[in-house]
């Protein structure tokens, strides 16, 4: 298939992809694009996550997209453990740090990846940040919210953000009422949320925003003032009657703006983000999402299957997200860390989960990658596999790791370690300089479990590694 998407044929692109070209190169890209990585634990009967990819290319890609769509064994057991987790931090007195690990500890165990990239994928779309709610419960509270809608009904979760305390408190919903409306939430659901900049006005707005009056965070909860809503004729791109919130979600998502607006957004974060895509090739998933009342799984799992998505089109066309990055890291390796301390040792990597920037999110892609945050992906990749941090130097063993695979010779051992983490995504110059590298050691045992650790970060900082 052409790499260029202008070239594509949009009846051929959505179209299922054939099993025969499914190979590990494949697989892993289903894997990273889905989740976070190599399959997580309880995907595959494995004892490490080279195996893992080795069945998941045995198993088929109907087989494999299934199981990514909808979730791994052990679902419910892992559910009531993560939901007493949650009830513990459910507290004013969490810190950022505690959130941050709790939802890693998520990424990195749960049976169901992709609810967790969706996760991710919302809270980016509604960008709200604990800077501002101050309170950890009421961002845990949506989190749950995302992931509850996470491959659902969008309908439902984009009605449910109209009430939700965090987003109520970001957008300033307290003082949205009758006579001062305040704009912020009507804005935001237009702008950023459901249509776009372009489809709608500035009187779309004003009228939405009365419509809107009324609500505002209470507690942990919502309560809606009837006396404070304008409850007077509204009108909003172009329908007519006495408007509420519920109303304005309704209307906006009759818009066919809105579903190519929403599928737009899926196919940067799940299959190109370097080239914008026709309309032309957005218009038969977005009519397919409309007739499907926005159900978002069956959007996905099209997406998913499709032979775009199987293409050089869509291979390594996406820069990996901090959060990416270093769960995918641990994933590799099969790794059981703190992930609080994984948390706390984020920072300056561009992307502080619970915290964007500000309400448009993330802008992602080129901007993940600056001298800074390289720095300190290269800083991080070191903490975790150079053997010095304490808090992980016996969690990732990359020299224990490969003694896992039984391979003895540097050829074997450079190879084997490129297989894991880039399924073979090298050329041979560099190739050569990694085996020569690990050949010029001495042969003993603590030289070479040092250089192997070395070998492994060189890797980590490949550009490859960086994509998706």
């Amino acid at each position: 298939m052409a790499a260029s998407l202008e070239k594509l044929d949009p009846a051929e692109a959505w179209k299922p992809a054939t099993e025969d070209i499914w190979n590990l190169k494949w697989a892993a890209h289903l894997f990273r694009r889905a989740g976070f990585g190599a399959p997580p634990f309880g995907f595959f009967v494995s004892r490490t996550s080279w195996e893992a990819l080795q069945h998941a290319e045995k198993f088929g890609m109907d087989e494999c997209v299934n199981q990514v769509i909808d979730g791994g064994p052990g679902q419910d057991y892992f559910t009531t453990l993560a939901d007493e987790d949650t009830a513990r931090l459910m507290n004013d007195d969490t810190k950022l740090p505690q959130l941050q690990g709790w939802w890693l500890n998520r990424m990195l165990f749960t049976p169901h990846p992709l609810v967790e990239r969706m996760t991710l994928f919302w809270h980016n779309h509604f960008a709200t940040s604990i800077a501002k709610i101050t309170k950890p419960a009421l961002m845990l509270q949506q989190n749950m919210l995302f992931r509850k809608y996470a491959l659902g009904d969008f309908r439902e979760l984009l009605r449910e953000m109209g009430r939700n305390p965090a987003m109520l408190i970001w957008l300033d919903a307290a003082s949205n009422v009758k006579g001062t409306p305040n704009e912020n939430y009507a804005r935001e659901v237009m702008e950023l949320f459901s249509l776009g900049v372009g489809n709608y006005t500035e009187q779309d707005i004003r009228e939405a925003a009365r419509a809107f009056t009324g609500w505002r965070a209470s507690g942990r909860g919502y309560e809606f003032s009837k006396g404070k809503h304008d409850d007077t004729v509204k009108t909003v791109l172009g329908q007519t009657g006495r408007w509420g919130a519920d109303d304005v979600a309704r209307i906006l998502l009759e818009q066919p703006v809105a579903a190519r607006f929403l599928v737009r957004k899926l196919f940067r974060e799940f299959v190109n983000e370097l080239e914008p895509p026709p309309e032309r090739l957005i218009d038969p998933l977005a009519e397919q999402l409309r007739e499907s009342n926005y159900d978002i799984k069956q959007c996905m799992r099209t997406m998913l299957r499709s032979r775009l998505f199987y293409s050089e089109a869509a291979y390594r066309k996406r820069i990996k997200s901090p959060v990416e990055y270093v769960v995918g890291l641990l994933n590799a390796f099969y790794a059981v860390v703190p992930a609080e301390a994984v948390a706390e040792s984020m920072d300056g990597l561009g992307q502080s989960l619970f915290a964007p920037p500000n309400v448009k999110g993330w802008d992602g892609g080129k901007i993940w990658l600056n001298s800074s945050t390289l720095l300190g992906r290269h800083n991080l990749a070191w903490r975790l596999v150079g053997g010095e941090d304490v808090r992980f130097s016996r969690r990732i063993d990359p020299h224990a790791f490969v003694r896992t695979s039984k391979k003895d010779s540097a050829d074997e051992q450079v190879d084997f370690l490129l297989n894991v983490l880039l399924q073979g995504d090298v050329d041979k110059v560099a190739r050569e300089k990694l085996v020569n590298f690990l050949q010029d050691g001495s042969g003993e045992e603590r030289e070479q479990e040092s250089r192997l650790r070395e070998l492994t970060h060189t890797i980590l900082l490949m550009p490859s590694y960086q994509l998706a």
